[in-house]
């Protein structure tokens, strides 16, 4: 849940709505169970040996059942607490929140009748899972009402919601395996990616936007890495305790052996949000990582060849110097664009298409009567920051000739002024 905090840095959520959300959530599937016993088994609603009966139980009889109840969260909150839902993110964060209370009382669940293993791949997997098919289910009222599409973009995202859930759990059947676990962790990779896309239009688009705000991606990623760390730990823990030995021990090579890269695919791309107010990003399913062979990229690679979607530098360092007074510090000891070190201020931020560029006003005097305006642009090849930590910017002005083009100057350290 902490995620989200880190996550939606405009505008925070009170505590007892994210907790009265999260209970709700976890109570979700004890009430879901009734359903099955005496409404889906007296009608002999069930999984079929045909794969097209098959996939439909599992869109509408599951998917579908689910995906409302874990949205009828949001509808409690708008009823308890008029005031709680205000940006598009707040849809994502509170349903979000729900599946999470949906995914730890199914876990309750398969821990009792499968054993602690399980949890796992659950925790891994399907845990995110139940957040994406949400998101999903939402996103379309998103659009309805932000983006003023036409109100049949409300069921249409729905169904590809409670319908991406039914193919999840069409793959995982059994007697879809081996072929249809390899396909599901495809399709789970894929997901992601649309989840990250959906999260970052609801952070686009809120109207408390700050440009002193921004995400800081390691605090994110440190956040994710303990998180997991400690739930996989304590899983392969209680393994040990409530099976054997060799159960803890099979747990853990699984989680090197076959869960280990797809973690790690997790955790950065979801700590990549680069934030451009305003903007919409088109939501289309597609890998988190792309091909890519220029090695003086600093995105973080897979295999030395494929990288992971999304801006890898930390916007943060830069927009927390916004409206601060700053030294702009000339990298070269040599001949250098800039006369000396130069007192500066940064004044606006704007986006190149999705390119954050900030207008620095450098001053060249005392009485700050002499100054000029520079765009400034974060280094994100090779050596970012300074031996001391500070970001490392290029110097231009814009083109009088050429739109959105930028003349570069020279590579500056922008450093607070204690």
């Amino acid at each position: 849940m902490y995620y989200f905090k880190l996550i939606d840095i405009f505008e925070t959520e009170k505590t007892l709505h994210i907790v009265f959300t999260f209970i709700i959530g976890s109570i979700i599937p004890f009430i879901i169970y009734p359903i099955h016993e005496y409404i889906y088994k007296p009608l002999d609603i069930s999984n079929s040996e045909n794969p097209i009966l098959s996939f439909l139980f599992f869109s509408i009889g599951v998917g579908l059942l689910e995906e409302f109840v874990k949205a009828a969260s949001i509808f409690l909150v708008m009823l308890f607490f008029k005031n709680a839902i205000n940006e598009p993110i707040d849809y994502l964060k509170y349903i979000c929140i729900s599946a999470l209370g949906f995914a730890f009382g199914e876990n309750i669940e398969y821990a009792v009748n499968y054993g602690h293993a399980v949890l796992l791949t659950r925790a891994i997997i399907s845990v995110p899972a139940h957040m994406i098919f949400s998101s999903l289910f939402i996103y379309g009222y998103i659009l309805y009402k932000y983006q003023n599409k036409p109100i049949t973009i409300i069921p249409t995202f729905a169904a590809l919601g409670f319908m991406a859930h039914g193919l999840f759990d069409f793959f995982l059947d059994d007697k879809n395996a081996p072929f249809g676990h390899l396909t599901n962790i495809l399709f789970f990779l894929c997901l992601i990616e649309v989840f990250i896309l959906i999260l970052n239009n609801g952070i686009n688009n809120s109207p408390f936007y700050s440009p002193k705000k921004a995400i800081d991606q390691q605090k994110v990623r440190k956040y994710l890495s303990r998180m997991y760390t400690v739930a996989i730990i304590s899983i392969i823990i209680f393994c040990g305790i409530s099976q054997n030995a060799e159960t803890a021990i099979s747990a853990a090579f699984a989680f090197i052996f076959f869960y280990f890269l797809l973690l790690y695919i997790i955790i950065v791309r979801l700590s990549r949000i680069s934030i451009v107010p305003g903007h919409w990003k088109t939501i289309s399913l597609a890998f988190p990582f792309y091909y890519d062979r220029d090695t003086d990229r600093n995105d973080r690679t897979l295999f030395g060849v494929l990288n992971i979607k999304g801006e890898s530098y930390n916007d943060y360092e830069i927009s927390r110097l916004y409206e601060e007074n700053i030294k702009v510090i000339p990298m070269s000891s040599r001949k250098t664009y800039l006369p000396k070190t130069l007192d500066g201020c940064i004044e606006k931020k704007m986006h190149l298409g999705e390119e954050a560029v900030y207008m620095l006003k450098l001053i060249f005097d005392e009485s700050q009567e002499k100054y000029k305006y520079y765009l400034v642009k974060a280094k994100t090849n090779g050596i970012t920051h300074s031996d001391d930590k500070h970001p490392i910017v290029s110097l231009n002005t814009l083109s009088d000739t050429h739109k959105n083009t930028l003349i570069f100057h020279e590579w500056v350290i922008l450093k607070k002024v204690d």
